[in-house]
């Protein structure tokens, strides 16, 4: 009769410290998506209020019996509300990318043999908070 035997895999060796960082990495490449898409975003924003104030001092300067100002005013308004219009939309579509990097990353290192219960909360970042004091200090003078 022979028993069977079952080996283990010691998850905290050296290789699985390089797959930890890869996967940091990752989540920071996620993340710079993100900041981006808020960097995008912004940057619309600003980009419209300049076109905005730039059609407004054209339409304050101008005298009355210009031909067109009127006209020129308003095409400032639109290229300023279709210039928030395509940042908001550029910055969805690069935070929805950043989020669907960071789903990947969660299934890649929820599923990896390679990795133990702690190193998969250091990949993901996930630390333990500090506990919540259970009573409100008072302040007495």
């Amino acid at each position: 009769m022979s028993a069977a035997v079952i080996t283990t895999f010691a998850p905290q060796s050296n290789d699985s410290t390089a797959t930890v960082e890869r996967y940091q990495d990752g989540y920071i490449a996620a993340e710079a998506v993100v900041g981006f898409a808020q960097t995008v975003k912004l940057g619309g924003i600003f980009a419209a209020g300049v076109v905005f104030v730039a059609g407004l001092v054209e339409f304050i300067l101008n005298p009355a019996e210009h031909h067109g100002f009127a006209v020129v005013f308003a095409s400032a308004i639109a290229c300023a509300v279709l210039l928030v219009l395509i940042s908001q939309i550029v910055a969805m579509g690069l935070r929805a990318e950043g989020q669907l990097l960071k789903a990947a990353f969660d299934s890649d290192v929820n599923s990896s043999p390679f990795l133990s219960n702690a190193q998969r909360a250091q990949a993901m970042s996930l630390r333990k908070r500090p506990p919540v004091p259970t009573c409100v200090p008072v302040w007495t003078e």
